[in-house]
């Protein structure tokens, strides 16, 4: 039997197609783009439009020297702010201060912290931005830049003010940098201010490094350092105070190093795992959920073409 000669086709190598709308493309074209834009004062002069941004932090705060320090340019933040959608389908108005307005109320709480905080310790870079593609934009960064220190691992800092219940606990953000009226009156649930600052250092060293299996470990490494919770909001079907302690001793001296009320509570000693707070519940859908709504989103293209 004659064997068929190979043709010219079938010794022709693979070389991938680059499809310039794949989401991983579109999402490095808007990261590479907002790079290139200048670093600008905290909080820049008016401009209008709708986009993305990235605070840079360039102060001498001790937690966060390795993010000046390094030839990886490392955001704190990251964020968007969006035109706004009309309820009959009407575009959305691109001639407005939404983009600065958000950035100008950043500074704000920038400015109450001062503590700790100095508003001429940042820069920012924003890049104005069809509502289409915004929040395409703001998960390029995230994903680039994981952890994201003030988005993950010291979540408050973006967060509206919360509302007079004695339930609210002191988000990580209000409690290393303390100063804002509106922080809670109860201590952190998950974390006593040692515990955090411990959690920072591990998510800068780990921002630092470049993509690679090197930076994976260290992310891990953030994912996994968890400690008992202080305490919780009593549930739904519970009788009792409001408040249920689950670590004493660390509630107690986290109250008392933040000079607040000890409310009524109920203390439990059986109960270890963190993760159904809501804030861990947040964190941990920043550090990891990325890539799986990237996949759902694929998914769903799939179906509907």
């Amino acid at each position: 039997m004659t064997r068929r000669r190979p043709t010219r086709r079938d010794q022709a190598r693979q070389v991938e197609v680059f499809d310039p709308l794949a989401l991983g493309n579109l999402q490095e074209v808007l990261r590479e783009r907002l790079e290139r834009a200048e670093l600008d004062d905290f909080p820049p002069r008016d401009f209008l439009g709708a986009g993305v941004y990235a605070l840079y932090y360039v102060g001498d705060f001790d937690l966060y020297a390795p993010l000046k320090n390094t030839e990886r340019k490392v955001p704190i933040y990251v964020g968007k702010a969006e035109a706004g959608n009309s309820s009959y389908g009407e575009p959305a108005s691109p001639d407005g201060f939404q983009l600065v307005n958000r950035i100008k109320k950043h500074a704000d709480s920038v400015a109450e912290a001062s503590q700790t905080l100095n508003v001429t310790d940042f820069k920012v870079r924003y890049l104005p931005l069809d509502d289409a593609w915004i929040v395409l934009a703001e998960r390029a960064l995230l994903r680039e830049y994981r952890p994201v220190l003030w988005n993950t691992v010291m979540p408050g800092f973006g967060a509206n003010a919360p509302g007079s219940d004695r339930q609210n606990a002191r988000s990580i953000w209000d409690t290393v940098h303390p100063g804002r009226p509106r922080a809670g009156r109860l201590c952190n649930r998950r974390f006593t201010l040692d515990e955090m600052r411990e959690r920072v250092r591990l998510a800068v060293a780990a921002s630092i490094l470049e993509e690679g299996d090197e930076r994976t470990a260290a992310i891990e490494a953030l994912e996994a350092y968890q400690q008992r919770p202080l305490w919780r909001p009593k549930k739904k079907h519970e009788r009792g105070p409001r408040v249920v302690v689950q670590d004493q001793p660390r509630f107690l001296s986290e109250m008392a190093r933040l000079g607040l009320e000890i409310p009524e509570h109920r203390v439990v000693d059986n109960e270890l795992d963190p993760t159904g707070d809501p804030e861990a519940t947040a964190e941990r859908n920043t550090l990891v959920a990325e890539q799986l709504s990237m996949e759902l989103e694929l998914e769903t293209e799939g179906q509907l073409m």
